[in-house]
């Protein structure tokens, strides 16, 4: 059996941390700037708008961190980033299809692909740190 702590799949593939990357700039212009004029964010509650731009910034910096620290670490900063990411391009896609209708058809479909992206990969962390937990009672147990 391979040594589920040094095989827990945590370093990101380099578009998943310039998906990341874009989430978080995007996330941060919008808090900075607010939503534009005519914009689809400018026909949506303002706190809804904040919410999303706040989850996509301290989101996407988490995922960007993951990348850059010892795979444990990363697998926990994915645990607290990819669960909120995933509600919140949810309810943001639905938002969008609720006030822009059939003509934020793509839009809608690209945000609900990065929300669905988000929810397997929560299920990949969760059940990778599953086994490290199993992995190390294990360990305890037997004494090593």
């Amino acid at each position: 059996m391979p040594d589920a702590i040094a095989t827990v799949p945590a370093r990101r593939h380099p578009h998943q941390v310039l998906i990341a990357a874009l989430l978080a700039v995007s996330g941060t212009a919008i808090l900075l700037g607010g939503p534009k004029p005519g914009s689809v964010d400018d026909a949506l509650p303002p706190p809804l708008v904040f919410l999303w731009a706040g989850v996509l910034a301290a989101g996407g910096l988490m995922v960007v961190a993951a990348a850059f620290v010892p795979a444990l670490t990363a697998l926990f900063l994915e645990l607290m980033a990819d669960p909120p990411l995933t509600i919140m391009c949810a309810v943001y896609a639905t938002a969008i299809a609720m006030s822009a209708g059939a003509r934020a058809a793509v839009p809608v479909s690209l945000i609900a692909g990065v929300s669905a992206a988000f929810a397997v990969r929560s299920v990949q962390v969760f059940r990778a740190l599953m086994a490290v937990r199993r992995e190390l009672s294990r360990r305890r147990e037997s004494g090593e």
